[in-house]
């Protein structure tokens, strides 16, 4: 991993930690406006969109890069970046050093992509299993990246429920049954 990347990873770990250090302060000055059945605040989403606009200037999202022919945005876990270049495979961690096995489906919607020589929309991303049982969470952190389109597997819709609906305004969700399914969603639309 690169100097830069290992820097923009610790930084981006300084702002999660943050970011969870003001929903605490919030939930302490009785402010925050987003509670889960479970009694999980979340941030007020739109205050952070302004504090946002005044850091990107010094820090770009994970999502924030167009997106090529050949190139597919993930999370399984971390955020990976699946890309196909002169017929070479190359799994970036944007977030540390995991490896992960679970690329079928950004293999498969990266060679279709080259197939139909059309790119994903930017700030697309696809969700893989390993967000089941955290899709809250896991939106929260998409949102937090600047992705705008995320894909997300048919069997975590109940977990909804649980996200708060603000989430659910800002980021268009799509769900997929099968990779079939996904590919369609994606360059049809």
């Amino acid at each position: 991993m690169s100097e830069l990347s290992e820097l923009i990873r610790i930084n981006k770990s300084i702002e999660n930690q943050n970011k969870e250090i003001i929903r605490l302060l919030k939930i302490i000055a009785g402010e925050s406006d987003f509670v889960d059945r479970s009694g999980y605040v979340y941030p007020d989403f739109f205050d952070e969109e302004e504090e946002e606009e005044d850091l990107s200037q010094n820090f770009t999202s994970l999502l924030d890069n167009e997106i090529g022919v050949g190139e597919v945005y993930f999370i399984d876990g971390d955020v990976y970046k699946y890309s196909i270049q002169n017929n070479e495979m190359m799994i970036d961690n944007l977030m540390g050093d995991d490896e992960t096995t679970n690329f079928a489906i950004p293999q498969r919607i990266a060679y279709e992509s080259i197939k139909r020589n059309q790119s994903l929309d930017d700030s697309t991303v696809i969700l893989t299993d390993s967000s089941k049982g955290n899709l809250p969470k896991t939106l929260e952190f998409c949102y937090s990246q600047d992705a705008k389109k995320v894909f997300i597997p048919w069997n975590q819709m109940l977990e909804l429920v649980g996200a708060p609906d603000t989430l659910q305004k800002v980021l268009k969700l799509n769900f997929y049954r099968n990779v079939d399914e996904l590919i369609e969603k994606i360059f049809l639309e």
